[in-house]
């Protein structure tokens, strides 16, 4: 394996792992889990009612709404100038989520989804005995260091210390 091959397996594998969160913390944060947002899309109710429209992309259907939803609240909070979170990416990683979804990995994904705690079980791993206590918005790093894997492990640990304290946090990421 060469050192460039080597980068772009590394590179993604950490775009999975953003992928994992985001479809994670989209289902943990819909009103049957943890009601942040008013949204069922992930749900099995929720999947039979996008089967109508979306019969060969019900998950990538059920991800992007949950994302819209989330998005919205996230940027609400934190504001859209200068920063980056878990629902609004820079476009290059964006589109790299939006192929995964199109390909075999969504089988994966959906496997995340079946029940709380099997949900959170799989946040919390992520999040690798990572702790966090916070609270509204929260700046994990620059925007130049979303990707590796400290900063992953901070944004599940967030995410995972909000759902279990019933409190809402925003981690975000800035410019240089």
């Amino acid at each position: 394996m060469t050192p460039n091959t080597a980068a772009n397996t590394d590179v993604a594998t950490r775009i999975r792992t953003l992928a994992k969160l985001r479809i994670l913390v989209g289902y943990l944060g819909e009103s049957e889990q943890c009601d942040w947002w008013r949204t069922s899309f992930l749900s099995p109710t929720g999947r039979r009612y996008l089967e109508f429209n979306f019969p060969r992309t019900v998950l990538s259907a059920g991800i992007n709404s949950v994302s819209h939803a989330a998005k919205e609240l996230h940027d609400r909070r934190i504001g859209r100038n200068g920063v980056f979170h878990l629902f609004r990416l820079p476009h290059a990683i964006e589109q790299d989520l939006h192929l995964l979804l199109a390909g075999h990995f969504k089988d994966e994904l959906n496997e995340l989804i079946h029940g709380r705690d099997r949900a959170m079980k799989a946040l919390a791993e992520l999040a690798e005995e990572e702790k966090s206590q916070s609270e509204g918005p929260t700046r994990i790093s620059a925007i130049s260091q979303m990707t590796h894997r400290p900063s992953l492990r901070k944004l599940a640990a967030c995410y995972v210390g909000a759902f279990e304290s019933g409190k809402q946090t925003f981690p975000y990421f800035t410019g240089e």
